[in-house]
């Protein structure tokens, strides 16, 4: 009996112990909302160009963040066509703006932009010239964005309202 007992502590003591530490992975609750608009109604026509973008500040503080009111990087278009998801164009145009407003300089800063409590601040995204939009049918779009760029262990991905554009058969694109 003695035998089994040793074998038991030796067992127990050449194991590895494991410690669980209690860590914090609690995701923050995101200090703003997202609707979207047809911004290209402004202009009237087709083909659907541009998205106004509200963000407003569901925060008892005010709501200031580093970046240029200009960076449509910190936003994820999601597009559906006919129910599937529509890939962006591949065009050297595309690749030349994104490098070019890689080296260009804030015009706005973020910083300066501050959205008090309650309040919205409004972005356009065109992104038209990105997004084969011209063929007849129906196009969801939904933006998103986190919460929290600086600290992506605690940020969630903040969702817009869908919106759905009807292009119908009679529609003539210019792209």
């Amino acid at each position: 009996m003695k035998r089994p007992a040793i074998y038991l502590l030796i067992l127990l003591f050449s194991m590895r112990t494991v410690v669980f530490y209690a860590q914090n992975t609690q995701k923050l609750t995101p200090k703003f909302t997202l609707t979207i608009y047809d911004a290209s109604q402004i202009g009237g026509g087709y083909p659907f160009r541009s998205l106004r973008v509200v963000e407003t500040n569901t925060s008892n503080e005010p709501l200031q963040e580093a970046g240029c009111w200009e960076d449509q990087g910190v936003f994820y278009i999601s597009i559906l066509y006919n129910g599937l998801p529509l890939k962006e164009r591949d065009t050297a145009v595309r690749k030349k703006r994104e490098a070019d407003a890689k080296q260009t300089p804030c015009k706005v800063p973020r910083s300066k932009a501050v959205i008090p409590p309650g309040e919205s601040g409004t972005r356009y995204l065109n992104f038209g010239w990105d997004y084969p939009m011209c063929q007849p049918g129906t196009y969801e779009i939904t933006v998103s964005r986190e919460s929290d760029l600086e600290h992506p262990e605690k940020s969630v991905t903040v969702k817009s309202n869908t919106l759905t554009i009807v292009v119908p058969e009679s529609a003539t694109c210019d792209l």
